[in-house]
């Protein structure tokens, strides 16, 4: 009987060390470099980013999706943390909006849903003051043709150029004038009345 005992002892420090072995290379892969600050559905976010000439930091991440359907993932980039959404929007300084596509799709899409927003939630004064400059940010979107997986698309504000568009690093069309053009952007994010709920609590963990 002891001998079984010692048997089944041995055996078991066998199956441990043998499962150890196998799974230390998976948790050093899920393990995130110092590089990162944090993923969400495996999309990894660099802890600052450089926008002109401030280092902002990583406020935090939330996924646009619905049900199993996930489109991309989003980065909030702030100079200085917060969980208020009227403090980051009235916050001073480069900003950038960080998406992580995740399906393919038209930019269009995206450019027909921040146009809808706007005009659904900002007054008409507001609208016909940010028209023209509205519209040729959509015009710069849709020139992105067919979004991609693992396509990297950034929106950023820079006091003294503007609201730029990136793909994949790429500058792509023209800076468009106006921290009044990049709050109404903001704002379908982490606005009241925000694009998606799930999204804008994540961006507005305060730091990650």
């Amino acid at each position: 009987m002891q001998w079984c005992k010692q048997r089944a002892v041995r055996w078991l420090l066998v199956c441990v060390g043998a499962l150890a072995t196998v799974m230390a290379p998976a948790a050093f892969m899920l393990a995130p470099s110092a590089a990162h600050a944090a993923a969400l559905e495996g999309q990894r976010f660099d802890a600052t980013a450089q926008v002109g000439d401030r280092t902002l930091r990583l406020n935090g991440l939330g996924l646009r999706g619905v049900a199993w359907v996930k489109a991309f993932v989003a980065g909030l980039y702030l100079p200085a943390t917060t969980r208020d959404p009227a403090a980051a929007l009235a916050m001073p300084g480069p900003k950038r909006l960080q998406l992580k596509v995740m399906l393919e799709a038209p930019a269009a899409e995206l450019g027909k849903s921040l146009n809808r927003r706007i005009k659904r939630h900002e007054a008409p004064a507001v609208q016909q003051r940010l028209a023209a400059r509205l519209s040729q940010l959509t015009v710069d979107i849709n020139a992105m043709g067919t979004l991609k997986p693992g396509d990297v698309i950034e929106l950023d504000y820079v006091p003294d150029r503007g609201v730029g568009l990136r793909r994949n690093g790429v500058a792509v069309g023209t800076p468009q004038a106006g921290e009044d053009l990049y709050r109404a952007v903001l704002k379908v994010f982490i606005g009241e009345h925000p694009i998606d709920q799930r999204m804008k609590d994540g961006l507005m963990r305060g730091g990650v």
